[in-house]
């Protein structure tokens, strides 16, 4: 990697290995993965801001990761305050939730549906 006046250039094989070993830290069971995370996602959001519910998702997530503490509240208001998607308090719950599943998901990817999310969140209220 050279260096010029503060940038950092990258071949293409570099940003290619480095995207490679960040959606392996982030989805570490492939796309199959992000693929189940982004179809709950947007049933949570009725396909209305997929995309940006998806990078409120991946930014909590990789604070999760990469936190010592693990503390979910402190790190989702950080990322809150970004204001990537507009979240219901239902939808931040569900997310919560979904969250707690991928950290502790296994090959199997079997992740709740939004509905079940949604259904678990009703009956902690």
């Amino acid at each position: 990697m050279a260096g010029f006046f503060g940038f950092d250039f990258q071949s293409k094989k570099e940003r290619e290995k480095n995207y490679q070993e960040y959606a392996k830290k982030i989805f570490p069971f492939g796309d199959a993965q992000k693929e189940k995370v982004l179809e709950i996602l947007n049933d949570l959001s009725a396909y209305k801001q997929a995309n940006q519910l998806l990078m409120h998702y991946i930014l909590i997530k990789e604070a999760m990761i990469d936190s010592e503490e693990k503390d979910y509240k402190a790190i989702a208001e950080k990322i809150e305050k970004k204001r990537y998607a507009r979240l219901t308090p239902e939808i931040k719950d569900c997310i919560r939730i979904l969250m707690d599943k991928d950290l502790a998901m296994d090959e199997s990817l079997d992740y709740p549906t939004a509905q079940e999310l949604k259904s678990i969140v009703e009956k902690k209220q």
